[in-house]
This record gives structure tokens, sequence and C-alpha cells, in this order.
């Protein structure tokens, strides 16, 4: 039985993306402090070719302190930007991008909410 459980957990591990599990191991870690602490943002990019305009959009997220991952997810401007909760908010990225793109042809920055 125990290596029939090692085969699953080997094969939930390839499945899920080196995912461990194991069977005799069932406890919930909670996140730490200082992962509650980091939020994650969805900005959306929208107007004429303003999503090819990435150093600009890099360079104005990066400018606050508190942002400490930009990543573009795709070519239709859509930038994930984890940061820290407690010095800026979402909203104050999404503004921060919009100014950066305002040479832009109708440049609109906001923050996705998934709705």
């Amino acid at each position: 039985m125990r290596q029939y459980l090692s085969l699953v957990g080997v094969w939930v591990m390839l499945a899920a993306g080196s995912l461990v599990v194991h069977a005799e191991d069932r406890r919930v870690v909670a996140p730490s402090v200082e992962d509650r602490r980091i939020g994650e943002a969805i900005v959306q990019i929208g107007g004429r070719f303003c999503e090819y305009h990435r150093q600009d959009v890099d360079g104005a997220l990066r400018r606050f302190v508190a942002v400490q991952h930009v990543e573009f997810l795709n070519q239709h401007g859509t930038v994930l930007v984890r940061y820290q909760k407690e010095s800026v908010s979402p909203e104050q990225l999404a503004v921060a991008v919009e100014r950066a793109l305002a040479m832009g042809w109708n440049c609109k920055a906001w923050v996705d909410r998934g709705g």
C-alpha cells in the first residue's frame, strides 16, 4: 500500500508541476506574515498601440519602491504586478501607467478586477 501511495505521489507531483503531496502529512500551512503583505494586481492597457510601450510601462511601475515584480502576461496589454500592499494601491499603479503612456493615442490603464 505504501508503495502505491508513493507512485500516486509521484504522479501528482508530475501532473501538478512539482507539487509534492505526502499521504502521511496532511498539514495545511498558512501563509507567512510576509506573504500576506504582498499583493498582486492585473493592470490592463488599452488604446491604439499602447500595449507596445513596454519599457514605459515597466519604468513607471518600477519607480514605486513597493513594486517587486512586473510581468507582461501577453501581447494585449495585460501586466501582472506584485507589490507591497501597505505602500501602494492597485489604482495608483494603473494611474502611473496611464501617465507614462500619455503621449499615446488615447491610452488608458485600469485595474482588472476579473469581472
